[in-house]
C-alpha cells in the first residue's frame, strides 16, 4: 500500500484529534477546558436532534425537554432527597427515556411539519410544567446548589480537569453509541423509512417501531447532556427546557451540517464560541449571526461539515485517479 493512500487519512486524523482531547488541559487553559465542555454537552442536544434529522428527515423540536428533565431529576434527587451518585443521573436519564417512550406513541403518528408542530407543543408542554410547578421546581428561578460528583477519590466539582476527563468519557461512548447504530442494520432500515416509507411497509419492515426507537435513542442522548450541563452549571432552570434552547441546537446542526455526528459537534462549537465572542464585541451580536447563517444556507446548504466532505470526496476521486495513474506509468 502506498503511504501517500488516502485511505490513511482517517485513521491518521482520529489518532490526532485523540491525542489532542487527552492532553488539551495541560495544553490550554482553564478557560478553553471550560469552553469544551460546555461544547460536549450542548453537543449531544445538537446530535440528538441530529440524529433523528439525518436517519429519518424528522426535525424535532421538543429535544431539549429530554435534556432538562435529566437536569431537573439530578437536581431534585441530589438537592432534595440527597441521593448519593450514580442514582441521580442514572434516575434522570431513565425519567427521560421514559417521558421519551409516551411522548413517542404520539409523535411517530406525525410527519413532516405536523411532527415539528407536534413536538413543538409537547416541549412546551414540559417548558410550562417547569416553570409552573414551582414547589418541586421553584419555577423560573430554578434549583441552585448541583454539585459534580466525586470519582475515584477525585472530585469533578473541585477540578475542572477531572470533570473534563468524565464528560469526555461519557461523551465518547455516547458518539460511539449513535455511530454503531448508524452503521448497523438498524441504522440501514432507519434510512429506507427516511427514503421510502410505503416501501418498507410493504417489504413487512415494522416502520412504526423502527421510528419510535429512533426517537427513544435520540432522548437517551439529549439526556446524558442535559446530566453534564446540570453538574457543570450547578443550577437547572426553565430556559433549560425552553423553545430557545431547541432553536439554538435547531441552529448548531444547520450550520455544522444536520446529517453528520461531526456536524454536529462542529456547530454546536462555533455557535457558542461566536455567541460568546460577538456578545463581547457589538450589541448587535444576533444581527451576524443571522447574516452568517443566511449564507450558510445559500451557499452550504448541507452544512460546513457537508460541504467539506463534499469536497473532500473530489479531493479524493482525484487523488485515486492520480495514484493509479501513476502506478501504470511506473510499470515497465
Amino acid at each position: 500500500m502506498n503511504g501517500s493512500d488516502p485511505r490513511l487519512i482517517k485513521p491518521v486524523l482520529a489518532s490526532v484529534l485523540t491525542v489532542l482531547l487527552l492532553s488539551l488541559p495541560w495544553l490550554t487553559s482553564d478557560y478553553f477546558v471550560m469552553m469544551t465542555i460546555r461544547i460536549m454537552y450542548f453537543g449531544l442536544l445538537t446530535m440528538s436532534l441530529c440524529y433523528l434529522a439525518g436517519e429519518l428527515g424528522l426535525v424535532s423540536l421538543m429535544q431539549a425537554a429530554f435534556f432538562g428533565i435529566a437536569g431537573y431529576f439530578v437536581a431534585i434527587l441530589q438537592t432534595r432527597y440527597s441521593l448519593p451518585f450514580p442514582i441521580p443521573p442514572l434516575a434522570g436519564i431513565g425519567v427521560a427515556v421514559l417521558a421519551a417512550g409516551l411522548f413517542g406513541l404520539l409523535a411517530i403518528k406525525a410527519k413532516g411539519v405536523y411532527f415539528l408542530m407536534l413536538t413543538l407543543v409537547l416541549g412546551q408542554l414540559v417548558w410550562a410544567l417547569a416553570s409552573q410547578w414551582a414547589s418541586m421546581t421553584k419555577g423560573d428561578s430554578g434549583i441552585t446548589g448541583i454539585y459534580a460528583p466525586v470519582l475515584f477519590g477525585f472530585s469533578a466539582e473541585k477540578s475542572k480537569t477531572v470533570f473534563y476527563f468524565f464528560q469526555l468519557f461519557a461523551f465518547s461512548g455516547v458518539v460511539w453509541f449513535l455511530a454503531a447504530l448508524k452503521r448497523s442494520p438498524f441504522g440501514l432500515m432507519l434510512r429506507g423509512v427516511r427514503d421510502s416509507e410505503t416501501r418498507m411497509a410493504m417489504l413487512g419492515y415494522p416502520v412504526m417501531l423502527l421510528r419510535y426507537l429512533a426517537f427513544i435513542f435520540a432522548a437517551l442522548v439529549a439526556a446524558v447532556g442535559g446530566v453534564f450541563f446540570a453538574y457543570f452549571t450547578g443550577l437547572i432552570n426553565p430556559h433549560s427546557v425552553s423553545l430557545t434552547a431547541n432553536v439554538e441546537a435547531l441552529m448548531a446542526s444547520i450550520l455544522g451540517g444536520i446529517n453528520t455526528l461531526f456536524g454536529a459537534v462542529l456547530g454546536t462549537g462555533i455557535l457558542k464560541t461566536l455567541d460568546v465572542v460577538l456578545s463581547g464585541v457589538t450589541e448587535r451580536y444576533v444581527l451576524v449571526m443571522g447574516v452568517m447563517f443566511l449564507v450558510i444556507i445559500m451557499f452550504a446548504p448541507k452544512g460546513i461539515a457537508g460541504s467539506a466532505r463534499q469536497i473532500w470526496e473530489a479531493y479524493k476521486g482525484k487523488m485515486l485517479s492520480f495514484l493509479a495513474l501513476g502506478n501504470k506509468t511506473a510499470k515497465p
